[in-house]
């Protein structure tokens, strides 16, 4: 077999074609006339060879040009493959692909083509592992939703203007600049230099063009952009339309970060929800493309596109200060009449009259800043109801305590998706992994079940995730190798969502006592407190691996101890830490670590079985009543007095 490479311009034309490779130049850089008839019906091996096109435009004025990227060009040849033609395919530059590629060339016979990863624009799934009979010829494939037509984009504006000036809290005003003013955009780039020149050419939009210009969602480009980016296509949960999506990572990595976004933690949006018995739900139509963009700000969003630029008169999608300035505008029209959750708004009411009348506020701003709203699903606009679905939650508001768990469509779909078979026979893309564990994040922020259970999965895609955040180009489309822990963790998972139990809302009872706990480099303690005076404690010396342990993971073992021997009661348990680590562990139910998370674990599931729901507060360790029993001191006879809370001698205290 014959492997040789050379460096080549190549541009793919279209679908799979039947006709042979145009015979230019040869791999191996003879010319044509110097090849013998009876080698080159052998070998017959060329690749087209194509220079830049300008498309007749001088080069700075941003339309008609095709630029087009240098790749490697691999050919394969022997006698096998005389008259077939060969096959020819584009492999990235990286040098250190090639060891997996010579190991993918190892028995397969001269004339096929070797693909060793899909172009950026062409689905991985079009490309096998598995060689195909030799002479077969193959063009690249098309993403799974080239060839979905653009969803309903509306043409309506929304008044920012009015939008600010309904703006009590002032936060919206805040980043309404970066719409409309140009000098406070300038300013938000990190190097000063707003000048730009980047440009990223996109693949198969030319046929959205027109749509994208009768809906004034964009418009061809009289001069070269700042930045021309790639942009494409996503399929929308209805499986018929797409969405656009601009890649602005250029743009995002020159600009500074966007301030806070304001949006409710899950957590604290469930539960105002289920202070309410009625709701009424709808959503912004094409939301992000409501709001306008300053005609000197528009060249920041360039389409690089085959022909003639486009530039974006609207919020991109995939600038990273876009969800910001959409939730703080949401967070406007529901102010003091319910949530926003970035496009989707939830109007509630404690009463059905309660409600209404919010309704009817909404609408009037709503109508004032000309935002166009939908309702979700088949109800009916301005529909006030007790049992709906929003962000992928079902809540029930009419039963006797409200309730609340994953919308039923959506667990299903996870459970049973492609990605989750993969997961869990052990071998599965990085995107495929990726893409099941963000709900599984999801699925247990809902469900309220925590995530230390599940230490190992979370260890692995800690470990996983850093490395694709280390490398210099991550391989989303890489096989990675599931652990049989993970996997055991994830099918547990799995059940519980399959099930999709009620997840009943409310705040329980407080039990009346404080745990206190503390540990030292040597020893712990746990000390129980009800009515002023200490009821119950415990205390231990560190041994054997938990000696040289991290003080983080002391302070969970001490943590655990006082959980497990000291709390009875059910219902709401307080609960003074001194290490703010533990306390944002136990309070979002996971940890960074995974022996913490094995510490915590055993800690909740206990605090589970009893009826306990934990409440960390963090104190000083001054005022820590637990630590002097981590340093020497024996503990009291029960019930005791509390003790005085330590204080420490500060400079000032010295004058």
């Amino acid at each position: 077999m014959a492997v040789t490479w050379t460096r080549a311009w190549w541009r793919w034309t279209g679908g799979p074609t039947t006709r042979p490779v145009e015979r230019v130049v040869r791999v191996d850089g003879r010319s044509r006339a110097d090849e013998p008839d009876d080698e080159r019906q052998a070998f017959g091996r060329w690749v087209r060879k194509r220079p830049r096109v300008d498309g007749g435009k001088r080069r700075g004025d941003g339309c008609g040009r095709r630029s087009l990227s240098p790749t490697w060009v691999l050919a394969v040849g022997g006698p096998q493959s005389a008259g077939r033609g060969g096959r020819v395919g584009g492999v990235g530059r990286d040098a250190s692909r090639l060891a997996g590629l010579q190991r993918r060339l190892q028995g397969i016979a001269g004339g096929l083509a070797v693909y060793d990863e899909a172009p950026d624009n062409v689905s991985s799934s079009t490309y096998s592992s598995t060689p195909s009979l030799p002479g077969c010829r193959v063009a690249p494939g098309r993403r799974a939703d080239a060839g979905l037509p653009l969803a309903r984009v509306t043409s309506n504006r929304i008044d920012v203007e009015a939008l600010a000036a309904m703006d009590g809290v002032g936060r919206f005003r805040e980043v309404l600049p970066m719409l409309m003013d140009p000098v406070a955009f300038a300013e938000a780039f990190v190097s000063g230099d707003a000048a730009g020149g980047c440009r990223v050419p996109s693949r198969g939009m030319e046929r959205h063009r027109a749509t994208l210009r009768s809906c004034g969602v964009a418009s061809d480009a009289r001069s070269r952009p700042a930045f021309a980016m790639k942009a494409f296509t996503t399929p929308k949960k209805d499986g018929r339309t797409a969405r656009l999506v601009l890649d602005a990572r250029p743009l995002n990595d020159a600009m500074r970060r966007p301030p806070s976004m304001d949006l409710p933690r899950l957590r604290d949006f469930i539960a105002e929800v289920e202070r309410h018995r009625f709701a009424m739900q709808c959503d912004g139509v094409s939301y992000f493309y409501q709001f306008p963009v300053d005609a000197s700000i528009s060249r920041y969003f360039g389409i690089g596109m085959k022909g003639c630029d486009m530039l974006l008169n609207v919020l991109c999608m995939g600038w990273s200060w876009a969800p910001c300035i959409a939730q703080r505008a949401s967070n406007v029209l529901v102010r003091d009449l319910g949530l926003a959750w970035v496009d989707n708004f939830l109007v509630l009411g404690g009463t059905l009259d309660e409600a209404e009348r919010n309704v009817a506020v909404f609408r009037k701003r709503a109508q004032a800043a000309r935002v166009e709203v939908r309702a979700e699903g088949d109800d009916a606009l301005w529909q006030v109801r007790s049992r709906f679905v929003c962000v992928g939650v079902e809540f029930d508001l009419a039963a006797e305590t409200q309730r609340h768990r994953l919308d039923p469509a959506w667990a299903e779909r996870w459970v049973d998706g492609s990605g989750m078979t993969a997961v869990l026979s052990g071998r599965a893309t990085a995107r495929q992994f990726a893409e099941v564990f963000g709900g599984a994040v999801w699925a247990t922020d809902i469900l309220a079940v925590p995530r230390c259970h599940f230490a190992a999965l979370l260890s692995f895609a800690g470990r996983l995730g850093g490395r694709m955040v280390g490398a210099a180009a991550p391989v989303w489309d890489e096989v990675v190798d599931v652990p049989p822990s993970a996997r055991r963790e994830l099918g547990a998972l799995r059940k519980i969502v399959r099930e999709n139990p009620w997840v009943v809302g409310g705040v329980p009872e407080d039990t009346g006592s404080v745990l206190w706990t503390d540990a030292s480099s040597r020893a712990w303690a746990a000390l129980l407190e009800a009515e002023g005076r200490f009821v119950d404690g415990r205390q231990g010396v560190f041994a054997g691996p938990d000696a040289d342990a991290h003080i983080n993971l002391k302070e969970m073992l001490a943590f655990a101890e006082g959980v497990v021997r000291l709390c009875w009661a059910p219902g709401a348990q307080r609960c003074r830490i001194d290490n703010a680590a533990v306390v944002g562990a136990v309070a979002k139910g996971s940890s960074s670590s995974y022996a913490a998370n094995r510490v915590l674990s055993r800690s909740l599931r206990v605090a589970g079985r009893r009826g306990i729901v934990l409440r960390p507060d963090w104190v000083p360790s001054g005022g820590q009543l637990a630590d002097p029993y981590t340093r020497g001191t024996s503990l009291p006879r029960f019930p005791a007095q509390l003790p005085l809370p330590r204080s420490r001698a500060t400079p000032f205290d010295l004058f």
